[in-house]
């Protein structure tokens, strides 16, 4: 037998405020995290994980929501900031058994990347980092990228990153990493301590 209007349309008046309710809670939730203009301390939600923005001026995403990776940049008159999630696969057979292997894995793997054109590394220091998880690997570098010039001579380019094993997802790796592109004639500073508070503010989660 049919409903009569009369009900079904009582019915959904019964229910339109609770889903009014929650259609505002969605929407503040989404209204919090403004991905256009994340503003420094501002916790960034990325792939299970989050951390707090650096610096003191706003970031935007350029690329988020791809599953295992996302990037924020930061751009200024003559500086660019980016910073680089991603997750990947562990080794083949388990976790690594130490820091140590771990590191050598990495010097392994860049190895065999190919060299960009124009992208000169002048410096590159691999360290064993345990103030964020004994496997945990620090890197640092210093170079010259003379890609997508508009002026004579190359742009510097600093990076320190971090690779640790995802302490709550089996056999993942997380890889973190901060970059400052700056001119030549720049007077700046220095990017570990913006590092710092970067990989400080990492909150890991068990779900994407």
């Amino acid at each position: 037998m049919a409903m009569p209007k009369r009900l079904i349309a009582s019915q959904y008046i019964s229910r339109a405020p609770m889903l009014a309710a929650l259609c505002c809670v969605l929407l503040s939730a989404c209204a919090s995290f403004d991905r256009t203009n994340i503003r420094p301390g501002d916790r960034v939600p990325g792939p299970a994980l989050s951390f707090e923005a650096p610096t003191k001026q706003s970031w935007f995403t350029s690329e988020y929501g791809s599953g295992h990776r996302m990037r924020l940049v930061q751009l200024n008159d003559l500086d660019s900031y980016t910073i680089e999630v991603a997750l990947n696969r562990g080794p083949a057979r388990g976790m690594y058994a130490s820091a140590e292997a771990h590191m050598s894995a990495l010097r392994r793997h860049r190895r065999f990347q190919p060299r960009a054109y124009g992208y000169d590394e002048m410096s590159r220091n691999d360290a064993v980092d345990e103030r964020y998880g004994k496997l945990c690997v620090r890197s640092t570098s210093h170079a010259k990228d003379w890609r997508g010039r508009n002026r004579a001579g190359p742009a510097l380019v600093d990076k320190v990153a971090l690779s640790c094993p995802h302490p709550k997802l089996d056999n993942v790796l997380v890889s973190v990493e901060i970059t400052h592109r700056y001119e030549e004639d720049m007077v700046v500073e220095a990017l570990a301590p913006t590092a710092d508070d970067l990989f400080g503010s990492l909150e890991f989660h068990a779900s994407f």
